[in-house]
């Protein structure tokens, strides 16, 4: 706004005219010069409102909703994912998503499924078969789904996993950071870090039913007060139904149970398995022993594929995953970047490069 004494003065100078006298005239325009001059600093009276509206801004802004706005984006190996893309993992080797808010979604390898949906309060990913390892950053107002057949998987902030196998309709999920709601025709069941839960799809007027796991043992049928015989007879011995065979290791991991799997593993002998498996078995008790949050024994695991097996593509995968383990599960932030070094050295096209270079861009310069 204009200062009443610059307006004042601009006045005069236009009615002012020549006026008598040519050094009259000079005086007269110099006063009028003086007058329209832009003042060098604001009127002392003025100062005080300084502070007034400098708070009024702090406030603003800090009363100003924390909103998902910003656009969020996915990547895989560097390259934008659109939305509903479908997505195929190789039959050796997984296939990573990169979200801009670094969050991942990891399809294990022979997964199949399609992302439906990236927006700033909601990202939702198809599960064809086969699984999906997630790692959710949190994020106000943001939600993840995972959708498999009828079942759906709800998380925020959560490291989780979901398995879908749809031959037999069943949904196997576990969680090991944060909670999951996994819902369907029934009422939403809510995990917690350190469940898991195996849900399988009934036929049509059927509820779907939880399945009972190494985890959550079936509760003891109740037994008959009978009064024991010393001896069995013969007959009774020849008629009796053999106990069931449980499961191995192998069925259990391709069943998505990965901490029973991995506990299975423990009872025959984890360090000879190390030496005896083949690269296709190494590789899937790594994997378990890196779903199940357990960070020595898929170091372990991942060690041994690198050295048995070091021509196969999955050597080079697995000093990636080595970086992870020691990183996510060890928190050593100086071995990852170790690790993650030798990934790009020998793999610098890899499908996995660009992940590599980001995390290595966040661990900062070696110290």
């Amino acid at each position: 706004m204009t200062d009443p004494v610059q307006r004042l003065a601009r006045e005069v100078a236009r009615n002012l005219g020549d006026g008598p006298g040519p050094i009259r005239r000079e005086r007269q325009r110099a006063a009028v010069a003086r007058l329209t001059r832009a003042p060098q600093r604001a009127p002392r009276s003025a100062w005080w409102l300084v502070p007034l509206v400098a708070a009024a801004v702090v406030a603003l802004i800090l009363a100003r909703p924390t909103t998902t706005s910003a656009p969020l984006t996915v990547a895989v190996a560097q390259q934008a994912v659109m939305v509903g893309s479908w997505l195929a993992a190789p039959e050796h080797e997984a296939l990573v998503l990169e979200f801009s808010d670094r969050s991942r979604a990891e399809l294990t390898a022979g997964t199949a499924a399609r992302l439906v949906k990236v927006e700033s309060t909601r990202v939702e990913l198809h599960l064809e078969r086969g699984a999906v390892a997630l790692d959710v950053q949190p994020a106000p107002g943001r939600e993840w789904f995972v959708i498999a057949g009828p079942f759906t998987v709800e998380l925020s902030d959560a490291a989780s996993s979901a398995t879908w196998h749809p031959d037999t309709r069943t949904l196997i999920v576990e969680v090991r950071r944060g909670s999951a709601a996994i819902g369907g025709d029934a009422p939403p069941t809510r995990l917690t870090a350190g469940q898991r839960l195996e849900l399988r799809d009934q036929p049509a007027g059927a509820a779907h039913s939880a399945i009972p796991s190494a985890n959550n043992p079936p509760p003891p049928s109740p037994s008959t007060n009978k009064t024991p015989s010393a001896k069995p007879s013969p007959a009774a011995t020849a008629k009796s139904p053999p106990s069931p065979r449980q499961p191995t290791w192998i069925e259990l991991a391709e069943a998505g149970d990965h901490t029973a799997a991995l506990a299975a593993a423990e009872q025959l002998g984890f360090g000879p398995l190390l030496k005896d498996l083949e690269v296709d078995d190494l590789d899937l008790l790594a994997r378990c022993a890196r779903f199940a949050g357990d960070g020595p024994r898929a170091r372990d695991a991942l060690q041994a594929l690198r050295r048995r097996f070091p021509g196969d593509s999955r050597a080079r995968t697995a000093a990636f995953l080595l970086g992870r383990v020691v990183l996510d599960l060890e928190h050593d932030p100086a071995r990852a970047r170790e690790w993650f070094t030798t990934y790009l050295s020998e793999a610098p096209d890899g499908a996995l490069a660009g992940d590599a270079q980001r995390r290595l861009d966040e661990l900062g310069p070696q110290k």
